[in-house]
């Protein structure tokens, strides 16, 4: 009985040096967590969105005004176009330079 209590201190400081550990794993997991959801929340730069994706409508803005290319074919470059017209609120500007880039397009009519 002596020599478990004389045990004792040594097993409460190994108790104590698992739970520094536990904290430090923990800690350094919640870290991890949230940098990958911040990573996650952060929205894709335009560019690197695709004219076909759910969320191409982002990419108007930048296209209208000649920062990012239409697609090259003139059939993609008409459906990307009239998807701007349609799906993107525009200003009145914005809106006319669309419909003038829409008239240039062979064989794409009218938003």
């Amino acid at each position: 009985m002596i020599g478990c209590l004389a045990r004792l201190p040594i097993a409460m400081k190994i108790d104590k040096r698992l739970l520094e550990q536990f904290r430090w794993t923990f800690r350094s997991a919640a870290l991890v967590a949230m940098a990958v959801i911040a990573a996650a929340a952060t929205p894709a730069p335009e560019s690197a969105i695709r004219w076909d994706a759910k969320n191409a409508y982002l990419k108007c803005d930048g296209a209208i005004d000649g920062t990012i290319a239409w697609p090259s074919a003139p059939q993609a470059a008409c459906v990307a176009m009239l998807m701007c017209a349609n799906e993107r609120a525009l200003s009145a500007e914005r809106h006319q330079r669309l419909i003038e880039q829409i008239r240039r397009v062979p064989d794409c009519g009218e938003p």
